[in-house]
């Protein structure tokens, strides 16, 4: 299947699992594992696929040898492994085939290491692909099976999935579901913060509970609920060690925005310059993007050299990287400056 995907989904989803590219392009979703999709991609085989995709195990089911579960549960590690390399490759088709076996092999054997994260990737392949529908219908899967297996409901897998149900909903305003997806995510997350869990894993789950839940505000004109939302999750955010500086760089710009919707010009301002040192530190590619928000920042303040020195700098930076809508919109926001700055 070919699906066209955007350097910066690329790059981004390399070192953001929970924070997601969908900042940056609302009109899309995209979650959790990094797919590398090729344009065009074929693939042929020299030999029968099943052979490709069959663990060794299946394939000595004739054979009078004893499998124990510690046998079965290697075995999917090893899946997760090829189906990891597949995708690193392009070739979606293997992995999705790769891992429907391995959750095969789960079910029957009644071994359920690795089921989460086979479906975590599988649900992730359908969204990459704009498979929204697919996508739901595994995620309600594995929730289900995790029920069935005796996980807690609270469990942060369970939660996790919970989550992206949520943001499905979210984004096809189905806000009643939504609602209920989001509350029962962020109370279970403050549950077990309130119980003494000050686990990375848990904190980090909360702050992204919070922060989607704060962009289904802001897509719902919810303004000041966002902000106060947003404002938790970023602040939770500085208490986490393992928070990855790109996570922090989507909270800031978001926070930035509202804010700046919001007339709050001197807050906008102080969050977006920390996104920008941010970016700068860890050299990434959304630098162009932070500058321009930066510029039309400080067009609102009326402090137009500044903006124009940020404006400069979106376009220069958008031109090395290839961005040409935003270098577009750097050369709009110049031709601001210049008529009201006379």
């Amino acid at each position: 299947m070919s699906v066209t995907t955007s350097k910066l989904f690329r790059f981004f989803y390399k070192h953001i699992k929970l924070i997601t590219a969908s900042v940056w392009r609302n009109s899309t979703l995209k979650f959790g594992f990094p797919i590398k999709l090729q344009q065009n991609a074929t693939t042929k085989f020299d030999y029968p696929f099943i052979y490709k995709v069959l663990p060794s195990i299946a394939l000595l089911s004739n054979i009078d040898t004893v499998i124990t579960p510690t046998d079965i549960e290697e075995n999917i590690a090893h899946l997760i492994t090829l189906a990891r390399m597949a995708l690193e490759k392009g070739d979606t088709e293997r992995a999705e085939a790769i891992l429907l076996m391995g959750l095969k092999i789960s079910d029957d054997n009644k071994v359920f290491l690795g089921m989460p994260y086979m479906y975590d990737i599988l649900a992730s392949i359908a969204l990459a692909q704009g498979n929204i529908g697919k996508a739901e219908a595994l995620l309600d899967n594995a929730i289900e099976k995790m029920t069935q297996i005796g996980l807690p409901e609270d469990d942060h897998h369970a939660i996790d999935f919970k989550l992206r149900l949520a943001r499905i909903y979210s984004a096809f305003k189905d806000n009643d579901f939504a609602e209920i997806g989001f509350k029962t995510c962020l109370e279970a997350q403050k549950r077990k913060i309130t119980n003494g869990d000050t686990s990375t894993r848990t904190g980090m789950l909360y702050v992204n509970v919070l922060f989607w839940y704060g962009v289904h505000m802001i897509r719902n004109q919810q303004y000041q609920d966002a902000k106060s939302t947003l404002d938790i999750a970023y602040q939770y955010s500085t208490k986490i060690k393992g928070l990855s500086p790109y996570q922090e760089l989507v909270i800031l710009y978001t926070l930035s925005d509202l804010n700046s919707a919001l007339g709050h010009l001197d807050v906008a301002l102080e969050s977006m310059l920390n996104a920008v040192l941010l970016g700068k530190g860890i050299s990434s590619l959304d630098l162009p993007r932070c500058y321009a928000r930066l510029a039309r920042i400080y067009i609102k303040m009326e402090a137009y050299e500044q903006a124009k020195e940020s404006a400069l700098e979106a376009q220069k930076l958008a031109l090395l990287f290839d961005y040409l809508d935003i270098a577009q919109e750097a050369g709009l926001l110049l031709d601001e400056i210049t008529r009201k700055g006379k």
